[in-house]
């Protein structure tokens, strides 16, 4: 009960203090609520001008959106098109030994660098003490 009687007390202590606010303010402005009402106009302008620009930003991220998906379909196509690229020329060869068609290489980072020996013992070194020190 005492705790229904201390919400009603703290709703109508809120509904006279805002309406006192109000009418304070209204009256120290002394302009008739002119002030008032050309802030009204000043915040409707840019709650609408706010929900334009909320618009073009939902409907740009929603074409960004289209767009990623739209090239990711498409990078997946061309994959699958290499993919089924090999699959034909391994078909061929099985089917033509004797006129074998070879795809191009791919490229491997160890045909262009070939670690030291210093290097690799440097690595091994690095992975051992790291195993000694969690191990």
């Amino acid at each position: 009960m005492a705790s229904i009687a201390m919400m009603i007390k703290g709703a109508i202590l809120n509904t006279a203090s805002f309406t006192g606010s109000n009418y304070l303010a209204k009256y120290l402005s002394g302009d008739n609520g002119k002030a008032a009402l050309a802030h009204k106009v000043f915040h409707e302008k840019a709650l609408e001008a706010y929900e334009t620009g909320q618009a073009k930003y939902v409907c740009n991220r929603t074409k960004l959106f289209d767009w990623i998906e739209t090239n990711r379909e498409t990078k997946a196509q061309g994959k699958q098109n290499f993919m089924n690229a090999d699959y034909a020329f391994k078909c061929y060869n099985q089917a033509h030994p004797d006129q074998q068609i070879k795809p191009c290489k791919e490229p491997q980072f160890t045909d262009y660098y070939q670690p030291r020996e210093q290097e690799k013992q440097g690595k091994l070194l690095l992975v051992g003490s790291s195993e000694l020190t969690l191990g």
